[in-house]
Formats: C-alpha cells, sequence, structure tokens
C-alpha cells in the first residue's frame, strides 16, 4: 500500500495533542490552546530555514548541501526532522527516551506528520530504528517502535520490524561518524524480505551524525527508496 503524505493533511490536522494546560517540551502552565509556551518558541525549537537537501541539517543561507553529506554517501535519499535538538526539545526527548514519558509519542509523531506533509512522498512501510532486548527490558518500550507506531496510525501505513538488534550498541558519545556506523552495523540484522523494491521510512528518535540511519539504510538497500526521519535534528553549524 502507498501513501502520500499530502492526502493525508486534513486527518493528521485532526489528531489533537494529548496535552492539558502545560508546554509540550518544558511543562511549563500555558493560558491558552497553545502547545509550546512563548519561551520555547523563542529557542528556535523548530528545524526550519535553509536545510541540507539530505539530511535536513541548518545550513547557511545560499547553500543545498552541508559540509558533511558532501563527504559522505548516504543509502537514504533524505531525512526529515520536525525540530531542533537543543535545550527543552532535547529535555523532553530525553525524558521520552528514559523516564517513560510515553505520552510524548503522540505529539512527537504529529510534528513527524506535519514535517513529511511537505513532501510529496510515497510509502509503503514505516520501519522503526530497533533497541537490543537488554535495553527494551530495562526501559520498557523502544522509543523509536512506540514514534513509528503513532505515524502509522495516523497514516494509515504498515508498520514494519525489518531490522532487529541482536546485540548490544557500546557507548557512542565519544565516537565519530565511522565509528558510530560500525558499531550500529554489527549489531543488526534484516528480518524478512518485504522491503524489496519497496519505499520504506526509516524512523528514530534523533538524528546526529546519521550514522544510525545510514546503517539501518545501508541493511535495507533492497529498497526501492529510503527515508528517514527523527523528532529533532542535531545542529551541524
Amino acid at each position: 500500500m502507498k501513501v502520500k503524505f499530502k492526502e493525508i493533511a486534513d486527518k493528521v490536522l485532526d489528531v489533537i495533542f494529548p496535552v492539558d494546560i502545560k508546554c509540550l517540551l518544558c511543562g511549563k502552565e500555558l493560558k491558552n490552546n497553545d502547545i509550546f509556551c512563548s519561551d520555547c518558541l523563542d529557542s528556535d525549537i523548530f528545524n526550519e530555514g535553509t536545510r541540507c537537501i539530505y539530511c535536513d541539517a541548518m545550513i547557511k543561507e545560499g547553500n543545498l548541501v552541508c559540509n558533511f553529506c558532501r563527504e559522505k554517501h548516504h543509502i537514504f535519499e533524505k531525512c526529515f526532522c520536525p525540530l531542533n535538538y537543543n535545550g527543552s526539545v532535547r529535555k523532553a526527548i530525553l525524558s521520552f527516551k528514559e523516564d517513560n514519558a510515553r505520552y510524548l509519542a503522540k505529539p512527537f509523531a504529529k510534528l513527524i506528520c506535519q514535517r513529511l506533509e511537505q513532501e510529496n512522498l510515497q510509502i509503503d512501510f514505516i520501519v522503526p530504528v530497533p533497541s537490543h532486548i537488554s535495553s527494551i527490558k530495562k526501559r520498557g518500550y523502544n522509543p523509536a517502535y512506540l514514534l513509528a507506531e503513532e505515524v502509522s496510525k495516523i497514516t494509515n501505513i504498515p508498520l514494519y520490524e525489518a531490522l532487529i538488534k541482536n546485540a548490544k550498541t557500546p557507548n557512542q558519545k565519544f565516537l565519530d561518524y565511522e565509528e558510530r556506523f560500525l558499531n550500529i552495523q554489527y549489531t543488526m540484522k534484516v528480518v524478512g524480505n518485504n522491503i524489496k523494491g519497496k519505499s520504506v521510512l526509516i524512523i528514530d528518535d534523533v538524528i546526529t551524525t546519521c550514522a544510525t540511519v545510514d546503517a539501518c539504510a545501508t541493511l535495507l538497500s533492497n529498497a526501492k527508496h529510503i527515508y528517514a526521519c527523527a523528532v529533532a535534528r542535531t545542529n551541524l553549524i
């Protein structure tokens, strides 16, 4: 089944954020029906303006491609990330990933879908970035899977767990792109062959160096088209 994201605009707008009277990101009390407080809005939370045509990172006006993507060949065609990974966005995503803030999956998924509405994409399957079973047991869930599940509900595009993680990834905090890529690639494997010749959308919570989505896309390289998305993108400039 193929769905054009522009054809689901009305449906996306009908999905209501599960917010009472507090800012989605920082929890500050709100006086109206907004979902973000003025402080968060003033801190440039949205990934907008001039962005790299491949990795969706913010770049200087007049450029099309970031310096990183000029040197790297990506298997995926393009990334889509609605928010910038800093400040209150970073705190909210860390709560989502580590503090059982599962309720954020639905509003984060809506933001992803609103970003995807800007593109003329046709997607057959939504593929979450996998977590190792030990991480899922410790956390209680896979954040990327929760996001993929909510995006699937909004778009009616099937969620397909085409990748599994069969080993834990070593700590990547101080590793460069190549080291991260190798760490991730050899801890995952493909399950099934349903994605051959199909268009897939890889979903993660944050995209930093693109190493994770590149590793996933490499394993899914028999797909016809591969796109990637996340809630937020690390600012490279």
